[in-house]
């Protein structure tokens, strides 16, 4: 019964041991785990200048988690391609190079071009990385609360409206997606977020120049 006590003790601790060295990540909204995927139907509406016309399109778009590295308290996620990669759409797009950083309840989003050096700085203890967590790069403020707002310039004037700045402006359910909208004078965009799945829907309509893109997912592929 001593040497049963004494593994059954040693089991928890190490249970518990594991627990703790990932709760943050197990418990994110957004499952951003190495391998992911999130494969969209785009529906775009552009002007093409070389033929003055009007053109629409449809194409699939990936979406994916291509590393994750943890940073103390923080997690960044490498990710290629994103939905704002087909914005200004003109016949072709590359999948872009970005970081989404968990950073307690919010994530932040940045782009790069130099992805290995980016990564570097995310494996290097020292660098305090404060550039990247600024409160203009925040894209998600959990929980997506109606009325939540976040992002706004701090350089620009208090505005009494909610322009230039993302408004959760319907909240979500288990079954049913947050709605959260950027509105500017130009263009405005406009993100659906479903808990524990992820970007579920995008859509950007600029207000002059026809550009018009709207996204939904049609397939995931989430790893535990």
């Amino acid at each position: 019964m001593k040497y049963l006590f004494i593994f059954f003790t040693i089991s928890m601790f190490a249970c518990n041991s594991d627990h703790k060295q990932k709760p943050e990540i197990l418990n994110q909204p957004f499952p951003l785990r190495k391998g992911n995927q999130w494969v969209y139907e785009a529906n775009i509406k552009y002007h093409q200048r070389e033929t003055d016309s009007l053109i629409e399109q449809k194409l699939e778009w990936t979406m994916e988690v291509v590393d994750t590295i943890h940073h103390g308290t923080l997690i960044a996620d490498i990710i290629k391609g994103f939905p704002t990669d087909l914005v200004w759409y003109e016949g072709k797009a590359e999948r872009g190079n970005y970081v989404l950083m968990q950073d307690s309840n919010k994530i932040y989003f940045n782009s790069f071009d130099q992805i290995d050096s980016l990564k570097a700085r995310l494996r290097n203890p020292k660098d305090s990385l404060m550039d990247l967590r600024n409160s203009q790069e925040i894209l998600f403020d959990f929980p997506l609360t109606k009325g939540k707002t976040w992002g706004a310039d701090p350089e620009m004037p208090q505005r009494e409206d909610s322009m230039y700045a993302w408004v959760v402006k319907k909240a979500g359910t288990d079954t049913s997606a947050a709605a959260i909208n950027y509105m500017t004078n130009p263009d405005h965009s406009i993100f659906q977020f479903q808990q524990n799945i992820g970007i579920t829907g995008y859509y950007f309509e600029h207000h002059g120049t026809v550009m018009e893109l709207s996204m939904r997912l049609i397939k995931k592929v989430l790893h535990e």
